[in-house]
Parts: C-alpha cells; sequence; structure tokens
C-alpha cells in the first residue's frame, strides 16, 4: 500500500528526501480533495497529476534507499514509446521525442518486439534523467485566481461601505437642520423676553421716563422683537447647511 510505502520512505530518507515526498504526498491529497469538493476537467488534470508525481516520487526513493527491494511491477507496459513519452512529459520530465527515441534505440529503455516498454524502465530513465531536464508540474490555479479576486472585490466593497458610514456622520437630514434652527430660535426668543422682562426698568430710566410706564415699554419691546422674529421665520435662509465649492462641493438642500 501506498501509505506502508510512505511511512517507510519517511523513516529511511534524508531531510530533504523527506521533504519532498511530504511536498508530493501533501500535493495528492490537497486537489484530490479539491476536486472532490469542486468536479472540473480542470480538477481532474490537476488530480492525477498531482499523484503520477507522488507515484515517481515513491518509486524514485525506493530505487534510492530500498533498491534490493525494486522489482518490474507485474512487468507493466506501455503499449508503445509514445505513451511511455507522453507519461514522462507528465512527470515533468523535458526529454524531446528524438531524444528518447534514441535512448530507447540504443537499448534502455527496452522497446519489447510487440512495440511495448516497459514501465518501470520508464520511470527508472525519468530517474536518471538530469535535475534540470525535470520541471515543476504546473497545476491550474484558475480556481484560486478568481478566489482571491472575488476577495479583493468584496474587500473593496467593506472599505466603501465603512468610508461611507464616516461619511454619513458629517451630515444630517434637511428637514433634522430646520427642526434644529426653530428650536434654537425659539429658545432664543424666549430668552430675549426674559431679560427684556428683567431690564425693563432699567430700560425706562436710562430713557429719563417714568417708571409706572415700564410694563408698556415692555410690552412695546417684546413687540420689536416679535416682528424681527416673524420676519426671520417668513424668510428662506438660503445656503445655511452647505459648504463652499471650493472645499466640499456638495450642498445639503440639493
Amino acid at each position: 500500500m501506498s501509505a506502508d510505502r510512505l511511512q517507510k520512505l519517511l523513516a529511511l530518507a534524508d531531510p530533504q528526501d523527506q521533504d519532498e515526498l511530504t511536498m508530493a504526498h501533501g500535493a495528492m491529497v490537497s486537489t484530490l480533495a479539491a476536486h472532490g469538493a469542486a468536479p472540473s476537467t480542470a480538477s481532474v488534470a490537476n488530480k492525477n497529476a498531482a499523484r503520477e508525481d507522488y507515484e515517481a516520487t515513491l518509486a524514485r526513493l525506493e530505487a534510492k534507499y530500498c533498491p534490493s527491494e525494486q522489482q518490474d511491477p507485474g512487468g507493466e507496459r506501455f503499449p508503445s514509446r509514445k505513451q511511455a513519452l507522453n507519461w514522462l512529459n507528465a512527470q515533468g520530465y523535458k526529454v524531446s521525442q528524438g531524444k528518447f527515441y534514441q535512448d530507447c534505440k540504443d537499448g534502455f529503455p527496452v522497446v519489447h518486439r510487440d512495440g511495448t516498454v516497459s514501465r518501470y524502465q520508464v520511470m527508472q530513465y525519468g530517474q536518471q534523467l538530469d535535475i534540470s531536464s525535470r520541471s515543476i508540474p504546473q497545476f491550474d490555479q484558475s480556481a484560486r485566481r478568481e478566489d482571491l479576486e472575488i476577495r479583493k472585490l468584496e474587500a473593496d466593497v467593506l472599505a466603501a461601505e465603512s468610508k461611507a458610514r464616516k461619511e454619513d456622520t458629517r451630515w444630517m437630514l434637511k428637514e433634522d437642520a430646520w427642526s434644529s434652527v426653530a428650536a434654537l430660535l425659539s429658545g432664543l426668543q424666549d430668552s430675549l423676553r426674559h431679560h427684556l422682562h428683567e431690564g425693563q426698568g432699567l430700560v425706562v430710566h436710562l430713557a429719563g421716563g417714568k417708571p409706572d410706564r415700564e410694563p408698556e415699554v415692555y410690552e412695546a419691546m417684546v413687540d420689536l422683537v416679535g416682528k424681527a422674529f416673524n420676519e426671520l421665520a417668513a424668510s428662506r435662509i438660503e445656503g445655511l447647511f452647505s459648504e463652499s465649492v471650493e472645499t466640499q462641493g456638495e450642498d445639503l438642500d440639493e
């Protein structure tokens, strides 16, 4: 079983080979899980590539650490040199058809009379290639890229909403603003009446008038203040809650 082979090699291999084997096994497991969660043509290709890479890594390290146990597994063969070459390329070995066919002609891997090629010998052939002739299998990253793009869009939306909430604290509804102004004016009117009432005697004294006419003076002053407030209430205060074009360019009344 591959699990037993994995544990045996992890116990025998040096740290660098242990890391390589662990990474190959992890890639196989993760691509298998990804395929189970969202099956697609790309996920199948990823799963198969990771599995083949893991099997090739197992076989190569077994040949290195357990050479006495190696044997041609059941005499399995590729139907042709072309399929053997395709398998090598799928493992990430960058070997040309011309080189591979010439090596077969030279005797390794052996091409049998029926045109088949030993799978085990092809595996050994790949292991003997210079490390620079091998590339890491490329897995489809489109799903990961789409996920990152979606997460970026979500982050942009959250940032925009947060900024909008901060901007909202700088403004109030026009109706609320006018209500606040009305309350302030009403309070001002009451305050003026109170101080006029308290100071009516002083006003009369300063005017050199008669003290018994204080109530009339007070009523007259209140009437004048009332007229001023009525005029204010009848007018429309334009632009009271707008900022200048240079600083904001937005008007609450709009």
